[in-house]
């Protein structure tokens, strides 16, 4: 079947591509804006701060350890201190406070929205950013130990 016979014009097939595309820009919407909460597109507010840091280990372990395991390193579910979770991955604060926020369509990851102020996903977020440092800092000392056995 071509596409002259299900749409007979040329602005039938431009139409159709328009609304083809149109839907394809709402299936990309972050979850935030579907579910109407506003997420901001900015970094941690409480970034650096070993207070809140401390806060969300503590709500990490409540809420998030019995699926992403112990400090956020994996288990049934994704770990999330390396990565496009880890320090210079993909993934910003941003994208991370609205995961949290708002769960994962398609996964297993719910959202906490309800449950959570915005100020304790900042907290979770400050945590698991914090770990991951040291995770990379463990990594790389490790690495270091054993090329010293090589030589």
């Amino acid at each position: 079947m071509t596409l002259t016979r299900i749409f007979p014009s040329p602005r039938g097939v431009s139409l159709a591509f328009l609304l083809a595309g149109a839907l394809l820009a709402c299936a990309c919407v972050p979850a935030a804006h579907a579910f109407g909460v506003n997420v901001p597109d900015t970094a941690n507010p409480l970034a650096g701060s070993s207070d809140a840091a401390r806060k969300g280990e503590e709500l990490f372990g409540r809420n998030c350890q019995q699926c992403h395991n112990t400090r956020g390193h994996g288990g049934k579910c994704p770990q999330l201190v390396r990565g496009a979770w880890g320090p210079g991955g993909a993934n910003s604060d941003a994208f991370m406070h609205d995961t949290i926020a708002n769960g994962r369509a398609g996964t297993q990851m719910g959202a906490f929205g309800a449950a959570l102020s915005a100020e304790e996903i900042w907290q979770i977020v400050a945590f698991l950013r914090e770990e991951a440092v040291r995770v990379k800092a463990a990594d790389k000392a490790r690495v270091d130990d054993e090329e010293d056995l090589w030589h």
